[in-house]
């Protein structure tokens, strides 16, 4: 294997981690809308609310959609 090669298969390794770790963090986000649906009160309701942004907020990060200091 030549440099680039190893270049190469490092990044489709990333690609391929990013993209499970963003599957994981859609799957939660979805739980947690589920729970918030389904919640009986308003505590819980806000407490799922503010899980699933929180994934949501991970995953788009992760996919480099977004970054918290981009407005700084």
């Amino acid at each position: 294997m030549n440099e680039r090669q190893d270049v190469d298969e490092v990044a489709a390794g990333q690609r391929l981690e990013r993209d499970r770790v963003v599957a994981y963090l859609r799957h939660h986000e979805a739980s947690a809308r589920a729970n918030a649906a389904a919640a009986d009160n308003d505590t819980s309701r806000t407490y799922q609310t503010t899980i699933a942004n929180a994934m949501q907020a991970m995953s788009r990060a992760v996919e480099g959609e977004f970054h918290w200091k981009a407005d700084l």
